[in-house]
């Protein structure tokens, strides 16, 4: 098991920010993440009193941000070799609920695998999913790579 602490040295988001709090199982294409960001009242992406199913595509790609940092192909696994990656589009997005923000939902889990990868960038399919094992949110995270910045 991988906890919160090594998680934050892999992901750019850090504090509250980071929306990841433990990864369970990880093989050469995919990874299981789960978290309890849902449910706390610190969540930065809580709007009013409510935390839209839309962010939970945000944990699903901050999963696969990690995945690709333990895999060797993130942008903290090796700096020089590959330029930072940032979402460039969400596809296939189904929403099996009107919030996340649900205490029955219990501890969510994130299955994130990698479906394609090229020196451009990658597209990680994911499904999030309740306690009980329904799927709340379900699509595909296309993440492309930022040009590497010579230095001098």
């Amino acid at each position: 098991m991988i906890g919160r602490d090594e998680i934050l040295h892999c992901v750019p988001h850090q504090g509250t920010s980071c929306l990841i709090d433990s990864c369970t199982r990880r093989t050469a294409t995919a990874l299981r993440a789960h978290t309890m960001a849902h449910l706390r009242s610190d969540n930065p992406l809580r709007f009013g009193d409510r935390v839209d199913p839309l962010v939970g595509a945000e944990m699903a790609m901050q999963a696969a941000a990690l995945h690709a940092t333990l895999a060797g192909e993130g942008q903290a696994a090796s700096p020089s070799r590959r330029a930072a990656g940032y979402l460039a589009a969400l596809r296939d997005l189904e929403f099996h609920c009107d919030r996340l923000d649900r205490s029955e939902y219990g501890e969510l889990s994130i299955d994130v695998a990698r479906e394609q990868m090229d020196p451009a960038g990658m597209i990680y399919g994911f499904v999030v999913r309740a306690q009980d094992d329904e799927p709340l949110v379900s699509g595909r995270g296309i993440v492309m790579f930022r040009p590497a910045v010579a230095s001098s």
